[in-house]
């Protein structure tokens, strides 16, 4: 049994792309192989930011890399789909089972609400949810989020429902790692500070 090294880092990205690429419905536009891509950079900043050695560190990019691969077969409770991906793949590269275990809870903290209870699976969490508090990009994925949602049956919001539902979302969660508290709860809040001011417009409107 081994531990999860570069090779197998490497070797878990090409898989992962291959298969959301070739089975990923087109449906999804806000989960994609570019969102799993992205929150891997994320949680790369943020386990580098926190000092993580590199056997923790290629526990959390595996973590993250297979974190969404579920949504190929079902969007509730994909979580759990995707920690089998997961296991499946670790075990064919003989990697030992406490740091598939450690993988699988990792990925399963992502469940909104986020349930983290280790150093790894907060990186995760935190890395997931970062577009929260992009500046230049929330309003973008946002809007791919509720079109997804539409799409794929979930739910049929207007932008003034979304912006509500956002802002519930945004009051409900918070950040895990010091990371995450400290480098991105500001700009999560400006974020909302925004939400706020464009569903009140919206309401502004309604009224006149």
């Amino acid at each position: 049994m081994c531990k999860i090294d570069d090779k197998i880092v490497k070797e878990a990205k090409d898989f992962v792309i291959n298969l959301l690429d070739k089975r990923l419905s087109e449906k999804h536009l806000y989960h994609t192989c570019k969102h799993t891509l992205d929150v891997l950079k994320n949680a790369e900043v943020i386990g580098k930011y926190s000092n993580l050695d590199r056997d923790d560190l290629n526990v959390l990019r595996i973590s993250t890399l297979f974190h969404d691969v579920g949504y190929i077969d079902t969007y509730d409770d994909h979580e759990a789909k995707s920690a089998i991906y997961a296991t499946d793949f670790l075990k064919s590269k003989y990697v030992n089972e406490l740091i598939i275990k450690r993988v699988v809870d990792a990925i399963l903290s992502t469940q909104v609400p986020q349930k983290p209870d280790d150093k790894v699976s907060e990186m995760l969490c935190d890395a997931d949810l970062m577009y929260l508090a992009n500046e230049s990009e929330y309003f973008e994925k946002a809007e791919l989020l509720r079109q997804e949602w539409f799409l794929i049956g979930i739910k049929n919001l207007s932008e003034y429902d979304f912006y509500l539902a956002s802002l519930e979302f945004f009051n409900s969660h918070h950040y895990h790692t010091e990371y995450g508290k400290s480098m991105l709860q500001p700009k999560k809040e400006f974020n909302a500070k925004i939400i706020r001011e464009k569903a009140s417009n919206f309401s502004y409107k309604s009224t006149m």
